[in-house]
């Protein structure tokens, strides 16, 4: 309680918070430039849902972040004894604020895992606190070398297990961007300015180490308005080649066709 009426500590929540009502305030008056985000709360009513606490929970936690078998170690940290109260609310503060993340933000954390990425620093804490108690209480009860056996071979299979379902995060499964951007960053000058048109997704635009971007944001006349250099498109369809009619191939191969904005056929 004494620490609560300390000005000290609430001037220093004020400056922790001032940097973000600043920014508010600024990009507030350029609303054109904020992107539509009212759908992350709660779009189709999904707080609380069964699908809710399946993906979050589940699939999330469990699974992917976890590996199952890590789930022992985050749940032995929840139980696990503090040395005073002040410690016990400093830690489960941490759990009380991801909570209110995952609630105040519950469509946006169903719908994209990254949006975990927030939670992950108390997960490891409490992770630590698990096996800190596990150790203890092996070496206190059991034989001194059961803990560490036990959270040795338990760490292998989550780290094991959560590989097993995010490996696939790393792949690429259409390689003509690979090429494509290889042949990009081959035929065009490293301050060019590239549309790697992939319906948004930066992937493509990534392999060809130019900045740009993955979509249309205008017409392709407004595009070079914006800055535009080189079009570059992945696996074209016949009706891609109609951007030949004004501007001049660079090279085109099955996997990909590369315009230069500035020069005609």
């Amino acid at each position: 309680m004494n620490a609560i009426k300390k000005w000290q500590l609430w001037l220093f929540g004020f400056l922790t918070i001032l940097p973000l009502i600043g920014w508010r305030f600024w990009i507030s008056q350029f609303p054109q430039g904020i992107p539509v985000s009212s759908w992350l709360f709660n779009e189709g009513n999904i707080r609380f849902k069964g699908a809710y606490f399946y993906w979050l929970f589940g699939e999330r936690l469990g699974k992917l972040i976890l590996g199952y078998w890590g789930l022992s170690f985050f749940v032995l940290g929840l139980i696990a004894k503090f040395k005073s109260k002040k410690d016990l609310l400093f830690f489960y503060s941490f759990i009380v604020s991801c909570l209110i993340y995952l609630v105040v933000v519950a469509r946006g954390n169903v719908q994209h895992d990254y949006y975990q990425v927030l939670i992950i620093p108390t997960i490891c804490i409490f992770l630590g606190l698990g096996a800190e108690f596990l150790l203890n209480f092996t070496k206190t009860y059991t034989n001194k070398y059961i803990g560490p056996a036990i959270l040795f071979i338990s760490a292998v299979f989550m780290f094991f297990l959560s590989w097993y379902y995010v490996r696939d995060y790393f792949n690429i499964n259409n390689h003509s961007i690979v090429l494509a951007g290889a042949a990009v960053d081959r035929l065009t000058p490293e301050d060019a300015k590239v549309i790697a048109n992939y319906n948004g997704d930066t992937s493509f635009l990534y392999q060809t180490k130019r900045q740009g971007w993955a979509s249309y944001e205008k017409n392709l006349t407004g595009m070079i308005e914006l800055g535009a250099d080189y079009l570059v498109l992945a696996n074209p369809v016949p009706s891609d080649f109609d951007f030949a009619k004004e501007y001049l191939i660079v090279e085109k191969t099955p996997e990909y066709v590369i315009f230069d904005l500035h020069k005609n056929p």
